[in-house]
């Protein structure tokens, strides 16, 4: 159930909200002045009870107290988990709910999909500090972070991944409660989630000073996440970055705060399950912090890499994800097929790198174009048109690993790109390309 505050002045005066609209008198009503001798009534100064939005402001238009005031909404006096069904983030929207703590404990923040969607959720205190954010730490896209609050008001903050719509239960409780998403199953009990990484948060140094000048080879290192989970690095001047964590048996996740604490970016999964993230735009001099977890194996080493932004490298590593097709003159290999007439079959190794494959259609008609799996093979596939967009995309059809695509097409060029799912797949994929034309 959902529940929503009044305005204040409802709350204060049930008989004000139930009268209806008065019309103004047409005439000016007479005004009775007290005499000196009537005593002057002064009111207690009694602390209104805070609105949510004045806690949670700026973090969304429509902010509600998780049990619908704020008595109600204290989880340390709470005797069980307090829950918000079913709440709907739209598109590139937020969710806002706030509760409050008033003993100091350790307490758990979850949501999880109820129809669709993958969850986000970013917690912060009243004073609009990040306290964490997690993603899939509930298991099964759901998101859950456990961690000690100390007494105050807070702003549970649920979103979709990457603006995605959401549909999810939203839950606050201690962590003696019972939970809303299975979490991760980690004998090791390591935090779910990540704490906002401030000044006084003890971090690994990335190089002995400002990276300005090593940004060109780039400065990496590997750490498991249960070793290191914060990196520190500092800019002498602005500078366009790009950052890295790499190892897909440990699925690293990467957050990046400025020097104030305030979290700029996040990614999970830009390559297979490797993270990257790239600030084209210069980030500004001054102090920064990588934060990390492992979604899968906390043990794992985990390669980090920063290094300065290369437009044309950047554009070489879209290709060969598949996620771009490559333009004429752009180095990157091509196998051309040349006109399809109506059927062709071509057989390729595939590793980490894309395999491209161009043509050209002569009239409309319908592809089919099927990508199987020879030997040590996952094939995921994408066709592009002459303009670079993608038009159709398939991975796992019918019950396989296999891919197909079905797509109607006019006349012109084609690029199909071919990937392996991961980058544990180095075998060969065969490709058959089918073209049916109109009956006569």
């Amino acid at each position: 159930m959902s529940f929503r505050t009044g305005s204040l002045a409802c709350a204060l005066s049930a008989a004000l909200c139930a009268w209806p609209a008065l019309a103004q008198d047409t005439e000016t009503p007479e005004v009775e002045t007290p005499d000196a001798d009537t005593p002057e009534v002064v009111l207690p100064n009694v602390a209104l009870p805070a609105e949510p939005e004045e806690i949670c402001y700026g973090l969304g238009t429509s902010v509600e107290w998780i049990a619908g005031d704020e008595a109600g909404s204290d989880i340390s006096t709470a005797e069980a988990f307090l829950q918000l069904d079913a709440v709907e983030v739209a598109p590139n929207g937020n969710f806002v709910t706030a509760f409050s703590v008033t003993e100091a404990g350790d307490y758990r923040v979850e949501a999880a999909a109820t129809e669709f969607g993958d969850t986000v959720i970013e917690l912060f205190a009243a004073d609009g500090t990040l306290v964490l954010t997690d993603d899939d730490s509930g298991g099964s896209l759901a998101s859950r972070a456990e961690t000690q609050l100390q007494p105050g008001s807070y702003c549970l903050l649920t979103r979709g991944y990457a603006g995605g719509a959401v549909v999810a239960d939203v839950r606050v409780g201690t962590v003696e409660m019972e939970p809303l998403t299975q979490g991760l199953a980690d004998p090791s009990g390591f935090f779910a989630g990540v704490q906002t990484c401030t000044p006084d948060t003890p971090a690994t140094p990335l190089g002995s000073g400002a990276l300005d000048t090593m940004l060109e080879q780039g400065v990496t290192v590997t750490n498991s996440v249960s070793q290191t989970p914060y990196y520190r690095f500092t800019l002498a001047e602005p500078q366009a970055v790009t950052i890295r964590a790499e190892n897909e048996w440990a699925d690293p996740y990467i957050y990046i705060f400025d020097g104030d604490g305030t979290l700029i970016a996040e990614n999970d999964d830009y390559d297979s399950l490797n993270s990257r993230i790239d600030f084209t735009s210069p980030l500004a001099a001054g102090d920064y912090c990588i934060a990390m977890r492992a979604l899968s194996d906390q043990n794992q080493p985990v390669t980090v890499t920063v290094r300065g932004y290369d437009p044309r490298a950047a554009m070489f590593d879209l290709y060969s994800q598949g996620n771009a097709s490559p333009p004429d003159g752009s180095g990157y290999p091509i196998t051309e097929l040349g006109v399809l007439s109506s059927r062709l079959v071509y057989d390729q190794p595939v590793g980490h790198d894309a395999v491209f494959y161009g043509f050209s259609v002569p009239q409309g008609g319908l592809l089919v174009i099927d990508a199987i799996e020879i030997t040590d093979s996952d094939p995921v596939i994408r066709l592009f048109d002459g303009s670079g967009r993608e038009i159709a995309f398939n991975d796992d059809s019918n019950g396989t690993l296999d891919s197909q695509i079905t797509a109607r097409v006019g006349p012109g060029n084609y690029m199909l790109g071919v990937t392996q799912y991961s980058s544990g797949y180095t075998g060969v994929i065969r490709v058959t390309i089918e073209r049916f034309v109109p009956a006569q």
